[in-house]
């Protein structure tokens, strides 16, 4: 089994726990250009749990247990499938995810769920001079699980991560980010 020597810390104090909000998960698409052309794209990012009060990227990790003849027991992990849920994800205006999705939902297409990129920041790990942790997860699919509510309209949706992963940084904590993908040795 490899192991990497330079296994990076929580930029914490001894004891200090991370906060939620250093754990952010950012959505990346295409969308057809709002500049009135009928041609083009535009890349649109967009910081995901807005009014969202618990979320965590659940591994649902394939596990089998066994017990030899011996009475050893031993455990297998096969693969994970990480996904994040998204509930409640109130409807508000400026929601450029809300609308993309409600689109796609309007229109039945299935297959545009899926062509999305997701960026996992890991912001206990590392600084503004160096770059902060993260991960690039290409073909991500994105389902919205339902729509409606009482007073106001929910629109819950779950990222179901691709494990097409590149590891790497980015330079800052906000959509406007540039990621840079690690060096392999």
């Amino acid at each position: 089994m490899a192991m990497t020597s330079d296994i990076k810390q929580f930029n914490l104090a001894t004891g200090q726990r991370a906060e939620r909000k250093k754990l952010i998960t950012i959505l990346e698409w295409q969308e057809p250009a709002h500049d009135g052309t009928t041609t083009g794209t535009e890349t649109v990012k967009a910081v995901l749990g807005i009014r969202t009060e618990d979320s965590s990227i659940d591994y649902n990790a394939d596990v089998q247990q066994s017990t030899d003849i011996c009475g050893n027991n031993y455990t297998d992990v096969n693969k994970t499938q990480p996904s994040q849920s998204f509930d409640p994800h109130l409807i508000l205006g400026g929601d450029r995810l809300g609308a993309y999705l409600n689109d796609i939902r309007r229109r039945n297409a299935l297959s545009e769920l899926q062509n999305f990129t997701a960026y996992i920041i890991t912001a206990f790990i590392g600084d503004s001079t160096n770059g902060y942790e993260a991960e690039r997860h290409t073909d991500c699919s994105v389902v919205y699980d339902s729509i409606g509510g009482d007073s106001n309209v929910n629109f819950p949706y779950t990222v179901y991560f691709s494990n097409k992963i590149t590891n790497g940084t980015v330079d800052k904590l906000d959509p406007t980010f540039v990621f840079t993908p690690d060096v392999s040795a």
